[in-house]
């Protein structure tokens, strides 16, 4: 889960914002490549080891005993690390043809809707050559493409969710699941599963309410 939410956050990132800082944009074979690569070495690094840690096998230890019988789960995570660390030479590699045979990005290469789409890329080390008016929520779209959102439109009401109870059953239907592989009991895991699937089923189909 944190590699996941913080590394592949961290690379989209870096994706978006290079053109913006350097002034060219990241080859998109090569960042494909790297994306594939992390996706399918993340997958094999990281969930071998909830199959791994339900058999048994502790933490921070730096060798296990072989009846323990988790050598070939261990070897695919191994290999899913090597995986990761592939495609970060194939993102570094990326960077490094960029820098001067890039793509030249220009000031606006996703479509933006802020300001600082409207500076060369990269930036001048004072941002803008004057100060900038803003006359509305979308100012880039407003001054090239006329679609900013008139004064005094209305904008609708918000409409959220009235408070509901089915995601904490849903919720209380996993730990229910996962208690089934621990104690090899079929009959755990059917309840966990039917406890998990109504709360979001109903969930679901609740009636939506302002």
């Amino acid at each position: 889960m944190l590699f996941g939410g913080t590394v592949f956050g961290l690379f989209a990132g870096m994706y978006y914002w290079w053109p913006k800082m350097t002034g060219r944009l990241l080859g998109e074979r090569l960042g494909k490549l790297h994306f594939w690569l992390m996706f399918v070495g993340m997958n094999l690094a990281f969930f071998p080891m909830h199959i791994i840690g339900l058999l048994g096998m502790p933490r921070r230890i730096y060798t296990y005993a072989p009846e323990l019988g988790v050598a070939k789960l261990n070897l695919v995570s191994t290999v899913g690390a090597f995986l990761i660390g592939a495609s970060i030479l194939v993102f570094l590699i990326n960077v490094w043809r960029t820098r001067k045979r890039g793509k030249v990005a220009g000031n606006d290469p996703w479509g933006g809707a802020t300001l600082e789409w409207t500076i060369p890329s990269p930036p001048p080390p004072h941002n803008f050559d004057v100060i900038p008016t803003v006359a509305s929520r979308l100012p880039r779209w407003s001054m090239t493409q006329l679609t900013a959102i008139p004064e005094g439109a209305e904008l609708g009401k918000p409409h959220a969710p009235a408070g509901s109870w089915w995601p904490l059953v849903a919720a209380c239907g996993l730990p229910v699941l996962a208690l089934a592989p621990l104690t090899h009991t079929l009959w755990v895991a059917f309840l966990g599963a039917a406890i998990l699937v109504t709360g979001i089923y109903r969930w679901a189909f609740e009636p939506f309410e302002v």
